[in-house]
């Protein structure tokens, strides 16, 4: 007979959606904040799914990130195309310049289907440029608050929902 074992951990998640498995960053492991990583490294990550007898490949560009303490934040991020062009238009198309550049993430949403789904999008400023108030002053007006760019752990990060990912449609 096979052994089957379990466990029961309170994981302090605020949404319900990270006590789920998860190979990426999800939006809700940033808490409802703005945060800004270091990339580390890019390459290409390719899936495959079979549904319906139909076959898909989906390949898009993973990030490694690190905080501004130099851990690596545990689960890469999956890039779509919007997010993929604000990169570019920060740093250019050539990923192997990307690496050691800042990036700020910050929760939204997009409507996909009519509906309005949460999401991961990247601000169109290169966070080494912004200007950071001193400790106890106010940033002046035309200033964007300083970003809190420490990864909480204990957040759960969850597998990008099913068709939302770009594909390759493979027949």
């Amino acid at each position: 007979m096979d052994k089957f074992e379990a466990t029961d951990e309170d994981i302090g998640a605020s949404d319900y959606r990270a006590y789920f498995d998860s190979m990426c960053l999800r939006v809700w492991h940033l808490a409802g904040k703005d945060r800004t990583y270091k990339i580390v490294k890019v390459s290409r990550f390719t899936s495959e799914m079979a549904s319906g007898g139909k076959r898909e490949i989906k390949k898009q560009p993973k990030l490694i990130l690190e905080n501004s303490k130099g851990v690596l934040v545990p689960l890469p991020l999956l890039l779509n195309k919007t997010n993929a062009a604000t990169i570019a238009q920060l740093y250019g198309t050539n990923t192997a310049q990307w690496a050691g550049k800042l990036i700020t993430l910050y929760p939204t949403t997009t409507s996909v289907g009519g509906a309005e789904k949460d999401c991961i999008r990247i601000k169109n400023q290169d966070p080494s440029k912004v200007k950071r108030a001193s400790k106890g002053s106010k940033p002046a007006a035309h200033e964007p608050p300083p970003v809190d760019d420490i990864y909480e752990p204990g957040a759960d990060l969850d597998e990008p929902p099913i068709g939302e990912l770009e594909t390759d449609t493979v027949q």
